[in-house]
């Protein structure tokens, strides 16, 4: 083990929601770190950011990944998440909003590409 060595990252959470609300209705899932490409450079960390659009696994139907149009899309991810391996079964937990929310839309990845579908799908979610 090396001495007087250390590495420290840092990113910043942004904030999806337009209004902040008293009673937030979020759903816990498990992300497929499977279908996540992780980053090649080791010193670097592989992040799934705060308004991600969020549908079912194409691998696993209790799992979630990222939208790319196609498949059911279950909510926007309320929180960064890391993912620390893609290896076999590797999965990470997460949280999304999916109902009564009222979104800053730009502070969603790829509003302007899945506006439509994300309404349609998030019928009782609101986007600013």
């Amino acid at each position: 083990m090396a001495w007087n060595f250390g590495v420290s990252h840092s990113f910043y959470d942004i904030e999806v929601l337009k209004y902040p609300q008293g009673n937030l209705i979020t759903k816990s899932v498990i992300i497929d770190a499977n279908q996540i490409t992780l980053n090649t450079d080791r010193n670097q960390r592989t992040v799934v950011p705060a308004g991600t659009i969020m549908r079912t696994s194409s691998g696993n139907a209790k799992q979630v990944m990222p939208y790319n149009g196609t498949g059911t899309i279950v909510g926007v991810l309320a929180r960064s998440v890391d993912i620390l391996t893609n290896a076999t079964n590797g999965v990470e937990p997460g949280a999304v909003f999916f109902h009564e929310a009222i979104f800053a839309t730009n502070a969603i990845v790829g509003f302007t590409a899945y506006s439509t579908t994300l309404a349609s799908a998030l019928t009782t979610c609101k986007f600013e």
